[in-house]
């Protein structure tokens, strides 16, 4: 699930969390909600077509 949270020096972020509540990754920190809302909106439709680089 993806939380939207208020960052301590102001601001909001969002993570995502995995169905155990470990967080997967967590955004920038953005000066409005609807900022971070759109940052998760934009997460859901590019990461299905994301491709996997393997750098090893």
């Amino acid at each position: 699930m993806f939380e939207i949270l208020r960052a301590n020096a102001g601001g909001y972020f969002w993570r995502l969390k995995a169905a155990n509540g470990e967080t997967l990754c967590h955004s920038e920190v953005y000066t409005s909600k609807q900022s971070a809302q759109g940052g998760i909106d934009a997460t859901k439709r590019i990461a299905p077509l994301a491709p996997v680089h393997d750098r090893t």
